[in-house]
């Protein structure tokens, strides 16, 4: 393990002892992590979000990655946006990752975040249909949504019509475990989109 990992894996591991990263291995979610970049492909000079970023997968690791993109790590508990600014503080990422803190029902509907991602990373945000319509809040036409994905799951998850509604289609999932489906952002959303918290969850699109 480089210098660069344990440092990390240092990080993630106030992150886990707090509660902010499931249990097991740190180095299996760093390796999850850069199988979620590795599905995003961003290029030089993107800008992309972690949607409730938690303890900071993949949004840490993807940054470290990839030095040339900016990331906005997005997550509505105090707590966990308190730890990742010392993560990123840590990590020496400060100037390119900022934090967001907020729900994103609501940062979706602010000048500084409305479509103006070029693409959005999640873990385990929610339920399909409340990662899309927050998302489609967030991304700009052509952006790209990649979603972590349990196993043996099928396109059911991401229904066509619904989708349509929020303006995204599916695209693809990746073939190799671990698995994530890959979304567009084909036209800026409609503006009652994200709904607030208590309306998705009531009555989600699909």
């Amino acid at each position: 393990m480089t210098t660069a990992d344990e440092r990390l894996v240092a990080v993630l591991r106030r992150g886990q002892q707090q509660g902010f990263l499931g249990p097991g291995d740190l180095l299996v979610h760093v390796e999850h992590a850069r199988a979620h970049h590795a599905a995003a492909r961003p290029t030089p000079g993107q800008r992309w979000c972690d949607l409730g970023s938690g303890g900071g997968v993949p949004g840490l690791v993807m940054a470290l990655e990839q030095p040339s993109i900016e990331f906005v790590l997005l997550d509505r508990s105090h707590r966990r946006t308190d730890f990742l600014k010392t993560a990123v503080r840590d990590l020496e990422l400060a100037g390119r990752v900022t934090i967001a803190l907020g729900d994103a029902t609501e940062l979706a509907h602010l000048t500084q975040h409305r479509h103006v991602y070029d693409g959005i990373v999640s873990r385990a945000f929610g339920p399909p249909a409340a990662v899309a319509e927050c998302s489609a809040g967030l991304l700009r036409a052509g952006g790209r949504l990649v979603v972590s994905e349990p196993p043996n799951c099928g396109e059911a998850r991401w229904p066509t019509d619904a989708l349509a509604q929020l303006g995204m289609r599916f695209v693809r999932r990746t073939a190799d475990a671990p698995t994530f489906a890959v979304l567009e952002c084909l036209t800026a959303a409609d503006p009652t989109y994200p709904r607030a918290w208590k309306q998705i969850r009531k009555r989600p699109l699909f």
